[in-house]
């Protein structure tokens, strides 16, 4: 069944969790930042109010933004998690040229937000944008964030032999007078460097995600699956009308039962009788789609749940039931008969329409016997 049978990751639905979480993480980025603001507004940090309000305000603002895009546009689109990761690395990038050695830990976040992703690609535009970021808020820290002695200086030595130039020759105390060369040279490449040093133990984590999320998917369509057919198996259907199904404002159900599969197997084998139920699985195979799922409840019984609720689809479905039947019927030589019965109502009442789909079923059984 086109829907039921999830042998491999659907890598899309993986990247749009990972784009969820990835969303929260960064609200709650943005939460904690108004924390160290309201901390430095208050007077307990000591870094400058003005330029800690503007990073605050722009950074919290990118930071922000992807959450007010995904709510129109969703998070499944491929190209939500590189959006997601620029404005993040944008919003670094700000948040960095104004508080500059306040903020270099920020830098590896878009890496970690990148392991989730199935892609390995995605990790390396994110080191991509996050050297970028690196490079462009270093030389704009320097000129215009809050002061870092490490760079104007070019501290090499330990504190106390700066210490005693400033009591005994302060003139001695040269200032960067290249900035455009030492800091790339000296700040950025370093940085960068450690950096690259995540990327194969992200890579390595982002693997053992999807592997990880490929065996939970493997067993879990282990366990909701008839291997047979490809069919929902009693489980999954129990499951859907405990949660699902009777949320629904309206429901159809179409119930098909094999007719005389014990005297098939009882006449000519288990093997014979198998072949008829494949033959006939391949008939409601092709009925199915996102809406209309199938479910193997026994040996030669089936139900099909329509979302979809109109009278008239559910009896075209049923013409285009019975031409299958005879083109299998006529192509694999087998005696295929089955009595057919459906229903249709409210969702609330989802066991309800089952049992009268049933019942259909069996005087339909009775008038073609």
């Amino acid at each position: 069944m086109k829907e039921n049978n999830p042998t491999r990751v659907d890598a899309q639905e993986l990247d749009a969790q990972a784009n969820f979480y990835t969303l929260k993480c960064l609200r709650i980025t943005a939460a904690a930042f108004a924390l160290i603001w309201l901390l430095t507004i208050t007077g307990v940090f000591i870094v400058d109010r003005t330029m800690m309000t503007g990073a605050f305000v722009a950074g919290s603002a990118l930071m922000l933004a992807p959450s007010l895009i995904c709510r129109r546009v969703g998070t499944r689109a491929s190209w939500i998690k590189y959006m997601i990761l620029l404005f993040s690395t944008a919003a670094i990038s700000l948040i960095a040229s104004v508080l500059t050695y306040h903020a270099v830990l920020l830098y590896a976040l878009p890496l970690f937000y990148a392991a989730q992703y199935s892609n390995r690609r995605t990790i390396y535009y994110a080191f991509a944008m996050t050297a970028a970021s690196v490079y462009v808020s270093a030389m704009a820290g320097y000129y215009r964030g809050i002061c870092d002695a490490n760079m104007l200086l070019l501290t090499v030595r330990p504190m106390p032999y700066y210490a005693d130039l400033l009591r005994n020759n302060p003139s001695a105390i040269a200032l960067n007078s290249n900035p455009w060369v030492t800091v790339p040279l000296f700040y950025v490449l370093p940085r960068c460097i450690i950096l690259a040093v995540f990327v194969p133990v992200i890579r390595k984590i982002s693997d053992n995600i999807s592997k990880n999320a490929g065996m939970v998917a493997r067993l879990r369509y282990i366990g909701e699956t008839d291997k047979a057919t490809r069919f929902y198996n009693r489980n999954k259907y129990i499951e859907m009308m405990e949660d699902y199904y009777p949320r629904l404002e309206k429901l159809a159900v179409i119930f098909w039962d094999i007719n005389n599969l014990k005297e098939m197997n009882d006449s000519f084998g288990h093997a014979y009788g198998d072949s008829v139920i494949i033959s006939i699985a391949g008939c409601i195979y092709d009925l199915t789609g996102e809406r209309r799922k199938v479910f193997r409840l026994g040996g030669d019984e089936f139900v099909m749940m329509l979302e979809e609720d109109e009278a008239d689809g559910v009896e075209a479905l049923l013409e285009r039931w019975k031409a299958l039947l005879v083109e299998a019927r006529t192509s694999s030589g087998l005696p295929l008969s089955v009595a057919v019965g459906w229903a249709r109502g409210a969702g609330r009442d989802a066991e309800q329409l089952v049992r009268q789909a049933d019942a259909e079923m069996y005087r339909d059984k009775r008038e073609n016997k």
